[in-house]
């Protein structure tokens, strides 16, 4: 994984989620050449933060599209109701595992502030099984990291509520999307 760049693009729009992929899929196809399907995560109900949408794209390091990174950071798309944040690429800094991941978990998304300096306050947090960290690899990266934490859904609400006081983070409650066939 530490030869892989992972890019995150968020999406803010109140379109709904059959309305919303015909134009991630018209995204997708402008990031022709990646040897990974994308993921697409969708906020939960649950959740109060401005991105709707996150698409989670794999790069192997020699392979990164900078012509994506090398657009615009944020544009808006006033015709399709969505505007598109590009967070940039970040590398994997480690993975904690705490305890086994059950099937059921509910993954929260933060986005972590360059002015950050105690990413350790992250790592201690309570509630959560699992947390993947990724760093910026470019400084012209959106968020300094990137954490995917993935915790028990009866315990997602209240890790929620801790990253949301901390003000150099930006979180969310996400779910895979099921995209239908267009």
């Amino acid at each position: 994984m530490k030869d892989t760049i992972v890019q995150f693009v968020c999406f803010a729009t109140n379109l709904e989620l059959d309305e919303f992929t015909v134009e991630w899929d018209r995204y997708n196809q402008k990031l022709a050449g990646q040897k990974e399907e994308p993921v697409l995560l969708q906020k939960t109900a649950k959740a109060k933060n401005k991105f709707n949408f996150i698409s989670k794209y794999e790069w192997p390091v020699s392979d990164f599209n900078f012509t994506v990174i090398n657009d615009r950071i944020s544009k808006y798309l006033p015709e399709h109701r969505v505007k598109i944040l590009q967070a940039g690429g970040y590398t994997a800094l480690e993975q904690i595992k705490k305890h086994i991941v059950d099937h059921n978990s509910t993954k929260l998304i933060a986005f972590i502030s360059h002015q950050e300096n105690d990413i350790d306050f992250y790592r201690d947090l309570p509630l959560y099984s699992s947390l993947n960290t990724f760093q910026a690899y470019y400084e012209s990266c959106a968020y300094g990291y990137v954490l995917e934490f993935f915790v028990p859904e009866v315990n997602a609400e209240e890790l929620l509520l801790l990253l949301n006081q901390r003000h150099t983070a930006e979180a969310g409650i996400y779910k895979e999307a099921l995209v239908p066939q267009i």
